[in-house]
């Protein structure tokens, strides 16, 4: 049995959510305040948890001035023991037609009342079965069976296990199933503790502090008051004369006085040690249990954790809990770590942002089984940045991975002020990072689309007829019946001559049939995610046409290039001339380092700015706007300020 479904009705950022949920592992990730708390407490305080962590409702937890919230969790799976267990409150649903099989639904509902009970209003709140929640009461015994597992965030490990009352090690000893309350490990522990007692007991140091005080408590009542001194401790009886609560007494204060420790010659140990020291009693407890719903609810397990750490945990989760493993054993994880990002199945990611939850299930996505196993090999850490931002810039090469956030500061829309990630995806990949931001049913409507601004940049890798070495002296590009529809004559077939400036690729495409490269680039220019191609041939090649030629010409000539002045003055052959020495010379990388740093000893403050402005190939500057704001608009400067940036819907 596991949770299928969350529902949420204004429960804190959530005004309304249908969330499916995978058997095996569910990995929460989003930026800050986009909801993954939210969603591991929904379900924690509805269910409860065996941890000692108390979970208690606010008024905070209220979506904005709303009086009522409600959490409602759909089990599947449902076995036959269980179906015994639930009987009472059991759903039984059509799963095709004619045949049926049972549900458990859970939902709470919490009211604010005009009562107020030390300076805020009681909430009430109510547990029920049923689809709609109006079935009988969950009773106490229904919701221990149904408890999780929860690891909170940035927690104690250290004090948790040590020793003291309320130790979280002392309540996982205590459960163990080495030590079954009749079996053997507990009456030799009990016994070695007796035996241990009495000799203590006995000591005549104690004895002899007894009598001293015997001695002033006589001097200090009344001789008719008659008093037996005696120092009590577990020993003054046998095992068998302890009934059953002295001895679970008995037991808990042993249990309370243990500490564990990663290594006693160590007796100092950091805090990621530490927290994984705690997480794995944790697991333990949930193996030993055996429980017919083990559900491990884990806030940031990154914390503490370097980034080789972080990926052992979520591969020893992965491998022991996954679907395939076994499909009884739900995990539900939130990580603000592109590590942990980068290792988890993308069909276990769920995004969540700006108050929603997107599954990245194949009925989810637009994605299809070859840019799973395709993601699943090239989705690094680096990548993994694209789970968190609340814009994206994907692009092809190393060019404008390092051009752009430069570009985009001196324009005065500095990325990292917008939330934006830079994500290199190579030249044949864009469409599949792509189609993660694209839902399946946000095509017909039927649900939102991902909040999450995409900007996909594109060459549009036709070069110019100038630049072919048959037709142009300066020209080096030799036409391949491999890469034919890769060139594009200024000419479409009816004759109109395309101006000199930006021509439409997707309207060349189709005069010239050439219906590969137009079916992928509609594919993703959908919902959120937009695609914008360069005006002409490279990223690199429109800089200098649009009017960087001398800037970066000025870094890749050699002593014995003639000077910019002595190249040809018309513009498309004075390009084609200057791109074809950064390409012969394999210098794409190198020049974009340089240029970046070029740029900004010319271009920065309010007049370079503007000068700027004017360079740059239009497709640059809408592609930086949609994942910043306009131009025409004042520029944030502050990240508070920028909360909403690039989260809109179209």
């Amino acid at each position: 049995m596991y949770v299928s479904e969350l529902h949420i009705q204004n429960f804190r950022i959530f005004e309304s959510l249908k969330l499916s949920l995978n058997p095996g592992l569910n990995v929460l990730v989003g930026e800050n305040n986009s909801g993954k708390t939210a969603l591991i407490d929904a379900v924690r305080i509805t269910l409860d948890t065996n941890s000692a962590e108390w979970t208690r409702i606010t008024e905070s937890d209220f979506h904005n001035s709303s009086d009522t919230f409600s959490i409602k969790l759909k089990f599947d799976g449902v076995t036959p023991d269980q179906a015994r267990t639930f009987v009472e409150h059991l759903t039984h649903e059509e799963r095709y037609e004619g045949v049926r099989h049972s549900v458990l639904y859970v939902t709470l509902t919490a009211r604010r009342t005009d009562v107020i009970r030390r300076g805020s209003r009681l909430i009430r709140t109510e547990l029920r079965s049923g689809i709609n929640g109006d079935g009988l009461p969950i009773e106490r015994e229904i919701r221990d069976y149904l408890s999780s597992t929860y690891l909170k965030p940035l927690r104690d490990a250290e004090a948790e296990l040590s020793y003291g009352r309320g130790s979280r090690l002392a309540q996982i000893l205590s459960s163990s199933k080495h030590f079954k309350r009749d079996g053997v490990h507990f009456e030799a522990l009990l016994k070695g503790l007796i035996k241990a007692n009495s000799e203590v007991k006995n000591n005549q140091g104690l004895k002899d502090n007894r009598s001293d005080i015997d001695r002033y408590v006589k001097e200090l009542t009344f001789n008719t008051d008659k008093f037996d001194l005696s120092i009590q401790m577990l020993g003054s009886q046998e095992f068998d004369s302890l009934n059953t609560l002295e001895r679970e007494r008995a037991f808990q204060d042993i249990l309370q006085r243990l500490s564990l420790v990663l290594d006693e010659s160590k007796p100092m140990q950091g805090l990621g040690y530490s927290n994984i020291l705690f997480m794995a009693t944790e697991l333990i407890l949930l193996e030993q249990e055996n429980s017919d719903f083990p559900l491990l609810l884990i806030e940031e397990p990154e914390a503490h954790l370097h980034p080789q750490l972080q990926m052992k945990l979520l591969k020893f989760i992965r491998d022991t809990y996954s679907d395939t493993k076994s499909a009884t054993f739900q995990t539900i994880l939130s990580t603000h770590s592109p590590n942990l990002a980068s290792k988890a199945p993308l069909e276990s990611m769920i995004l969540v942002s700006n108050g929603s939850a997107f599954p990245l299930t194949k009925s989810e996505t637009l994605l299809d089984s070859e840019d799973y196993v395709f993601l699943e090999k090239f989705l690094d850490v680096t990548k993994s940045n694209l789970f968190f931002a609340k814009s994206v810039l994907i692009v092809e090469g190393d060019g404008e991975s390092i051009l752009l956030p430069t570009i985009s500061n001196l324009l005065g829309r500095p990325l990292e002020n917008y939330g934006v990630s830079v994500v290199n995806v190579g030249n044949t990949a864009y469409t599949r990072y792509a189609k993660i931001f694209l839902r399946r049913e946000a095509l017909n409507g039927s649900i939102s689309k991902i909040p999450i601004r995409v900007a996909c940049l594109r060459d549009i890798d036709l070069w110019p007829k100038d630049a072919d070495s048959n037709v142009n002296e300066v020209g080096f590009k030799t036409l391949k019946p491999r890469n034919k529809h890769f060139w594009l004559p200024r000419s479409d077939p009816d004759g109109e001559t395309f101006g000199t400036a930006a021509f439409d690729k997707r309207k060349s495409l189709q005069s010239f049939e050439i219906m590969h490269e137009d079916v992928k680039l509609n594919l993703v220019d959908l919902q959120n995610t937009h695609v914008f191609v360069s005006d002409e041939w490279t990223f690199e090649y429109c800089l200098i046409r649009s009017g960087l030629a001398e800037d970066i010409y000025d870094l890749v000539k050699s002593k014995d290039d003639p000077a910019f002045a002595d190249l040809p003055t018309e513009p498309e052959i004075r390009a084609i001339k200057i791109y074809g020495l950064i390409e012969s010379r394999s210098l794409k990388t190198d020049v974009a380092y340089r240029l970046s740093q070029k740029l900004i000893e010319d271009y920065s403050g309010t007049e370079g700015k503007d000068r700027l402005l004017e360079k740059i190939p239009a497709y640059i500057k809408a592609a930086i706007a949609y994942v910043t704001e306009p131009f025409s608009s004042s520029p944030v400067v502050d990240e508070t300020a920028t909360a909403a940036a690039g989260t809109g819907s179209e």
